[in-house]
């Protein structure tokens, strides 16, 4: 895996394990989760099976879903870690 540049550690997703939003040396962005669905999420799950289109969505960018906790948006423009934070901060929770 590339070498992390930056990483912005993210609140107010899941309190039992909150998401960081990693800048990557080669220019990519990798955001990784503690648990996918987030702990809170336990009634509700499938709400989070789309969850690469709805960060697609809010990103503006291409998302792949790497692994169950991982997405990688390898091509991020100026404003992506700008809008996944505010994605993040304003999910409903209970979703």
């Amino acid at each position: 895996m590339e070498e992390i540049l930056t990483t912005l550690e993210m609140t107010g997703f899941d309190e039992l394990g909150e998401p960081e939003i990693r800048t990557m040396a080669d220019g990519s962005i990798v955001l990784a989760f503690n648990f996918m669905p987030p702990s809170w999420a336990e009634e509700h799950p499938e709400t989070f099976d789309d969850f690469d289109q709805q960060l697609a969505k809010a990103s503006n960018c291409d998302v792949f879903w790497e692994d169950r906790e991982m997405f990688i948006i390898e091509q991020p423009a100026s404003d992506t870690v700008e809008r996944l934070r505010e994605f993040l901060e304003q999910y409903p929770k209970g979703a």
